[in-house]
């Protein structure tokens, strides 16, 4: 099975905390703390979803972070290429070069799998989870 990366979880776990507090400019250190979240990890991660317009920060004493007025357009697959986390499944779809290149049977198979799933992940979007 395919395993989602602690980034790609706690980013979920953010955004869900920032919709059901859309009139609140949430701190990080209060979200760290009332969802368990490592506050640095959760730091970085929110730059990361600034940085793709996921979410908007805002800076000053009662600064914080809430979502985008698009975030709800977003999908899943959306948010992976965000963190960078939409990697091909197997190497031979990826960037890397496989030594079965041109002699594989099942290289059909994998990149039928990988477009299903993107296409599934495009689908899901933000405001569903």
């Amino acid at each position: 099975m395919i395993t989602i990366p602690k980034k790609v979880e706690y980013s979920i776990v953010f955004i869900s905390y920032l919709a059901k507090n859309p009139d609140t400019t949430i701190s990080l250190k209060d979200a760290a703390e009332k969802l368990f979240l490592p506050y640095s990890f959760l730091s970085k991660l929110a730059t990361s979803l600034a940085n793709g317009g996921l979410i908007i920060s805002q800076e000053g004493k009662s600064g914080g972070y809430k979502l985008a007025p698009n975030w709800q357009k977003k999908s899943f697959y959306d948010l992976l290429v965000i963190l960078g986390e939409n990697k091909a499944m197997v190497n031979c779809l990826g960037s890397k070069s496989c030594s079965r290149a041109g002699k594989c049977s099942i290289q059909n198979i994998w990149s039928q799998i990988e477009t299903s799933w993107q296409k599934e992940l495009k689908n899901i979007k933000l405001s569903q989870i």
